[in-house]
C-alpha cells in the first residue's frame, strides 16, 4: 500500500494474450545498445513518459503554491507550499507514479532517462508523504548508479573508488559530449539531496545534518547543485531554530527561486531570521531587497514595517522614507484592497514614533477601508484603538471600541482580556456620562435666564437638524418676542392686521401655536418620515458640544433621553428647583462611588479609584456613603504605598464615625489582625528574602496558632513559587488551589490557575524545551538601542513626552565632594553620578531583599505585561545584583530619560494591582538609570546615594 506500482510480478500480472511476450526492460542486456537504438529509447522514454510525468508533478506543486497563504506577521514557513496539500492530490500523484513505473518497464534499462524516472518517482512519494517509500527509491538510485567494479558495488568513499585519495561520495559528472547533448545530468547526486530533504520532512535532523555536512565538504559535488545544497542547509538550520546560519545559507540559494515573487519571499524570510538573530543591519538590507523585488503589496507593507521596527537613528531617514512611501501606497488605486493592512502598518509605525494622534487617524482609516476578507485585521485595529484610549483613561470611548470588537476573531489571550474588561468599562463609561451630563445641566442652571434660553434654543435647532426635523414654530415666536407684541387681541381674520395672510402675521402664528399646543400637546414634525424611521432607534443625546462651555452635555444614558426635542422639553431637565438639584447631585455621588468600586476591585486601577472617592468626599461631604468611601480610599492609598495618607484616613474614620458599621468592622479587623499581620508579615519577608527554611518553620507555628483564616493570597503565591523551584509540584498546586478557593476575586487567582495548568504539563513542556535546541539569546544589560526623535511627515501634532526641568537644564553632575541640585546639597565620596537627559536610560525596578527566585518571577511578570501592553515594542528585561540587599531589574534601554519616565508613569499604577500583586510595595521602587550611572553604581554599590541623587532631580517622582 505504501508503494503502489513499485512491486510488479510480471509473470502474474500480464494479461493472458501477453503472457509469452517480454517487456523491453526484460530484454535489457540481450543485445548491444547501438547508437540508433539508444536514441530511439531516449526519445520515447523522455517525451512519452518523463516529460508528461514531470509536468504533472510540477502542476501539483504549482496548485499547492496557489492555495498557500503567508502570514507576514509571523515567521514564514520555509517553502511556500505544504506537503499536507500535495498529499491530498492522491489521484494525480498516483498517475505520476504509474507513468514513471511504466516508463521504466517498457524501455531498455540502459537508456539515459531511467535514473531520472526513479528520481521523479521518489519525489512523488515524498509529495504524497510516503516517506519510507521515498527513502527506498532515493537509496536505490544512490547504490544502483554508484561506481561499480565489474558489476560489484564499491564502498562509497573508499580508496577502491579511484578518487586518488580524495574522500567523496558524489558522482563525477564529467560525462561524454553525446550524453550531455541527448540527456540530463546523472540523478544520483540529486537523489542524495532529496534524501536529505526526506529526512528533514520527517524531523530526522541528525540524519539530515550528517548527510548534508558530507556533501558540503565533498570536493567532487557538482557546482550545478551548489544552490540546491545551500537551500537544504538553510532548511536544516531553519528546522533547528539556528536562524543566523539559516539566513546565511538561504542568501546563497536565492537563485533557486522560480520567479521574482519567490525571490522576494525568501529575502523577506532572510530578513525575519536575521532579526531573530539580532543582526538588525543584515535584516534591514534583506527587507530592502524584498521591497525592491516583491510583486505582493502585502509583503511590501510588512517588509517596510519590519524595516522601521529594526532601524536605528543612523537610518532615521529610512524610517521616514518608508512611512512616507506607505502613505503614498495608501493613496494609489492599485492598493485599494490592501488599505486596511497599509493603514494598520502605518499606525504601528506612528505609535512607535510616539505620534498617538496620527496613530488614531491611521487606525480609523484602516477600519473605514476594511476588507471583508480581512475581518480579523479590523478587530485588531479596533483593539489597538481601544487600548490607546484605555491607556489615556478615556474610558467612554475605550468602552465603545471594546464593545465593537468581535472577540471570536481574536487570539485567545486578547479574547479573554476584552471579554473580562468590557462589562466593567461599560459601567464605568455610563457613570462618567452621568457625571458629565449632570455637571453640564447644573452649569446651565447657574446661567441667567436669557443666556440659558439662548443656548437651549440654539441646541434644539442643532439636534432637530441632525435628526432631519424641521424647526419648531416656537422658535419664531421666541425670536419675535424680543421686538414686542401687540397688546390688543387680534382676531384670526381681522382686517386690521399688518398682513391679510395668516402665515405672514407673527401674532396670529404665535396664538395658533399656543392653542394647538394646549389642545394637542407637543408634537414633533415628522413629515420626513423615512429619515425619522432610520433615526428613531438611535438614542438621541440630550446635549451636544455646540460650544466649549457645554462640553459633555451630549453624554447621556438611555434613561436620560429627552422626551421631546423642543425648548420646553429640554428646559424641563435642567435642575432649577431644589428637588431637581438634589436628585442631580445624588446621581453624581452614586456614579462616583460606583466607579471607585469598579476601579478598585475590577481593574485594580488604584489612582483612578482614589480620584473617584476623593471627588465624592470633596463634593458631597454629607453623602451617606462617605464612611465606606473613606475606608476604600484608605485601602487604595495603602495599595500604592502611601501609608501616611491611609493611616490619616483611618484615624479620621474612627473619630468622625465611631458608631458606623464600617468603622466597627475596620476597628474589629484591625484589633484581630494586628498580631496576625505582624506574624505573617515576618513569614512573608523571610520567604521573599530567600530564608526558606526559617520561613517554613515560622509559617508552621503561625498556622498552628492562628489557623488558615489569616493566609493572604500574596503569601500563598510566593510560597508556591518556592515549591515550584524545589520541583515539589504537588505542594505548589495545593497552595495555588487554596489561593483560588479562598480568594477567588484576587488578581492573583487567575495567575494561580495559569500556573496550575502549566505545572500539570511540566514534564511535557520541559521535554519539548529540552528537544528544542534554540540558541540562547544573550542577556546583556549593556545592549544598546540608538533611537531619536521622529522628524519628517506629520499628519497631526506628535504627542511626545517632555520633562521641563530636564530639557531646560544642561547635564546635572554629582561632584566627588558635594553637589547642589535645585539648591539641595547631596554629598558623594564616590565616582560622579551624572544626569544627561538625552542619554539612553533604563526604567529600573529596585528590589530590596528579594531572593533571586522571586526576582526572576518579577522579570517574568513584567515580560508578560510588556508583551500585552507594548506588543509592538521590543523591551528587553535584565536582572542584575548590586549588593547582597539590593538587586535591580532593568527595562529598555529607552532613547532618553523622557521615554523611560513615560514608561514608568504608565506602568507604575498597574504594578501593585496587576503585574506583581504578590510582592508588597515596600519591597520595590521604580527608578531610571543611564548606562554610565549604572556602571558607577555597580562599582561603588552606593544605592542610597544614587536614590538621593535621583530624588534631588525629580523630587515629586521618586
Amino acid at each position: 500500500m505504501a508503494q503502489p506500482y513499485a512491486t510488479i510480478d510480471l509473470d502474474k500480472d500480464k494479461p493472458k494474450q501477453y503472457e509469452n511476450r517480454q517487456l523491453r526492460s526484460e530484454k535489457t542486456g540481450e543485445k548491444k545498445l547501438t547508437a540508433n537504438k539508444r536514441l530511439f529509447q531516449n526519445a520515447f522514454t523522455h517525451y512519452n513518459y518523463y516529460f508528461n510525468a514531470n509536468n504533472k508533478l510540477n502542476d501539483i506543486i504549482t496548485r499547492s503554491k496557489l492555495a498557500f497563504k503567508d502570514d507576514y506577521t509571523k515567521l514564514l514557513p520555509f517553502y511556500n507550499y505544504s506537503l499536507d496539500v500535495t498529499a491530498n492530490e492522491k489521484t494525480e500523484l498516483d498517475s505520476v507514479i504509474y507513468k514513471c513505473t511504466a516508463g521504466i518497464l517498457l524501455h531498455d534499462l540502459r537508456n539515459d532517462w531511467i535514473d531520472n524516472l526513479y528520481l521523479l518517482l521518489g519525489k512523488a512519494y515524498l509529495l504524497r508523504k510516503k516517506y519510507d517509500s521515498a527513502a527506498i527509491v532515493f537509496q536505490y538510485i544512490n547504490y544502483a548508479w554508484a561506481p561499480k567494479d565489474d558489476g560489484y558495488d564499491i564502498i562509497l568513499g573508499s580508496n577502491a573508488s579511484n578518487t586518488n585519495g580524495v574522500f567523496t561520495v558524489s558522482t563525477n559528472e564529467k560525462a561524454s559530449i553525446f550524453k550531455k547533448a541527448f540527456s540530463t545530468a546523472p540523478s544520483r547526486n540529486e537523489s542524495l539531496l532529496w534524501e536529505a530533504r526526506n529526512y528533514l520532512e520527517q524531523d530526522k535532523i541528525g540524519d539530515a545534518t550528517g548527510l548534508l555536512s558530507i556533501l558540503n565538504s565533498d570536493p567532487v559535488f557538482p557546482k550545478r547543485l551548489q544552490t540546491d545544497l545551500q537551500e537544504l542547509l538553510a532548511y536544516n538550520y531553519y528546522k533547528q531554530g539556528s536562524y543566523d546560519s539559516a539566513a546565511s545559507h538561504l542568501k546563497r540559494a536565492l537563485s533557486n527561486a522560480e520567479n521574482r515573487f519567490e525571490t522576494a519571499r525568501w529575502e523577506y524570510l532572510c530578513g525575519q531570521m536575521y532579526a531573530l538573530a539580532n543582526k538588525n543591519d543584515d535584516a534591514i538590507d534583506m527587507f530592502d531587497r524584498s521591497i525592491a523585488h516583491t510583486t505582493d503589496p502585502v509583503m511590501e507593507v510588512y517588509a517596510r514595517l519590519n524595516y522601521v521596527d529594526l532601524a536605528s537613528s543612523k537610518r532615521n531617514n529610512g524610517i521616514q522614507s518608508n512611512l512616507l512611501e506607505m502613505y503614498r501606497l495608501a493613496r494609489r488605486e492599485k492598493y485599494i484592497r490592501y488599505r486596511d493592512i497599509i493603514y494598520q502598518a502605518i499606525a504601528i509605525i506612528e505609535k512607535r514614533l510616539n505620534n498617538i494622534p496620527n496613530t488614531k487617524l491611521a487606525l480609523n482609516e484602516g477600519i473605514k477601508n476594511a476588507n471583508p476578507e480581512n475581518a480579523a485585521l479590523k478587530q485588531k485595529s479596533l483593539l489597538m484603538l481601544a487600548d490607546i484610549y484605555y491607556n489615556e483613561k478615556n474610558y467612554p470611548i475605550a468602552a465603545n471600541y471594546y464593545d465593537s470588537i468581535q472577540t471570536n476573531l481574536l487570539p485567545q489571550n486578547d479574547k479573554d482580556k476584552v471579554e473580562s474588561i468590557r462589562p466593567t468599562l461599560k459601567n464605568i463609561s455610563t457613570n462618567i456620562r452621568i457625571i458629565e451630563r449632570q455637571d453640564s445641566l447644573q452649569y446651565l442652571a447657574k446661567l441667567s435666564d436669557a443666556e440659558r434660553n439662548s443656548y437651549v434654543k440654539k441646541l434644539v435647532r442643532k439636534l432637530r437638524k441632525e435628526q432631519g426635523l424641521k424647526d419648531d414654530a416656537a422658535f419664531e415666536a421666541l425670536d419675535n418676542a424680543a421686538f414686542g407684541s401687540p397688546t390688543a387681541t387680534v382676531g384670526l381674520f381681522d382686517n386690521k392686521s399688518t398682513s391679510d395672510f395668516y402665515f405672514s402675521n407673527t401674532t396670529l402664528k404665535q396664538k395658533g401655536f399656543s392653542e394647538f399646543k394646549a389642545k394637542w400637546g407637543v408634537r414633533q414634525n415628522v413629515d420626513n418620515w423615512q429619515r425619522q424611521a432610520v433615526t428613531q432607534n438611535v438614542a438621541p443625546s440630550l446635549f451636544t458640544d455646540v460650544d466649549d462651555i457645554a462640553k459633555g452635555l451630549n453624554k447621556g444614558t438611555t434613561n436620560d433621553k429627552p422626551k421631546d426635542l423642543s425648548v420646553e422639553g429640554l428646559m424641563g431637565d435642567i435642575p432649577l428647583t431644589e428637588d431637581q438639584l438634589f436628585a442631580s447631585n445624588a446621581s453624581i455621588a452614586k456614579a462616583y462611588f460606583a466607579n471607585g468600586i469598579s476601579f478598585q476591585n475590577e481593574l485594580q486601577d488604584y489612582p483612578s479609584a482614589i480620584a473617584c472617592f476623593d471627588s465624592l468626599l470633596t463634593r458631597f461631604p454629607n453623602d451617606d456613603r462617605r464612611p465606606q468611601a473613606m475606608l476604600n480610599l484608605a485601602f487604595c492609598y495603602k495599595q500604592i504605598s502611601q501609608v501616611v495618607k491611609a493611616d490619616s484616613l483611618n484615624r479620621l474614620l474612627k473619630t468622625s464615625y465611631p458608631k458606623q458599621k464600617f468603622t466597627n468592622i475596620f476597628a474589629n479587623e484591625m484589633t484581630a489582625r494586628d498580631t496576625a499581620n505582624a506574624i505573617y508579615q515576618n513569614v512573608y519577608n523571610l520567604f521573599v528574602e530567600g530564608k526558606f527554611e526559617q520561613a517554613k518553620e515560622a509559617k508552621k507555628q503561625a498556622d498552628s496558632q492562628l489557623g488558615k483564616s489569616y493566609w493572604t493570597p500574596q503569601l500563598l503565591y510566593i510560597e508556591s513559587i518556592y515549591y515550584v523551584k524545589q520541583k515539589d509540584d504537588s505542594t505548589a498546586i495545593n497552595r495555588l488551589n487554596s489561593l483560588v478557593s479562598n480568594f477567588p476575586k484576587s488578581p492573583l487567582a487567575d495567575k494561580a490557575k495559569t500556573m496550575i495548568d502549566v505545572l500539570k504539563r511540566r514534564a511535557e513542556i520541559e521535554a519539548h524545551l529540552t528537544n528544542f535546541n534554540e540558541e540562547k539569546k544573550e542577556d546583556d544589560a549593556t545592549k544598546r538601542i540608538d533611537l531619536s526623535e521622529p522628524t519628517g511627515i506629520k499628519l497631526a501634532p506628535a504627542t511626545i513626552a517632555k520633562i521641563d526641568t530636564v530639557r531646560k537644564s544642561p547635564a546635572l553632575v554629582a561632584k566627588p565632594i558635594e553637589i547642589k541640585i535645585e539648591n539641595k546639597l547631596v554629598v558623594s565620596d564616590s565616582k560622579t553620578f551624572q544626569f544627561v537627559p538625552t542619554d539612553e536610560h533604563y526604567a529600573a525596578l529596585l528590589l530590596d531583599k528579594v531572593d533571586e527566585t522571586f526576582a526572576g518571577e518579577v522579570k517574568n511578570a513584567f515580560n508578560r505585561f510588556n508583551r500585552e501592553r507594548y506588543a509592538s515594542t521590543k523591551l528587553n528585561i535584565t536582572n542584575i545584583t548590586i549588593t547582597s540587599q539590593y538587586s535591580m531589574m532593568l527595562i529598555g534601554p529607552f532613547a532618553n530619560a523622557s521615554d523611560a519616565l513615560d514608561y514608568i508613569d504608565k506602568t507604575k499604577p498597574s504594578a501593585a494591582g496587576r503585574i506583581i500583586p504578590w510582592l508588597q510595595a515596600s519591597k520595590y521602587s521604580f527608578s531610571i538609570i543611564s548606562n554610565k550611572n549604572l556602571d558607577i553604581l555597580k562599582t561603588g554599590k552606593e544605592v542610597a546615594l544614587y536614590t538621593q541623587f535621583l530624588k534631588g532631580i525629580f523630587p515629586d517622582k521618586f
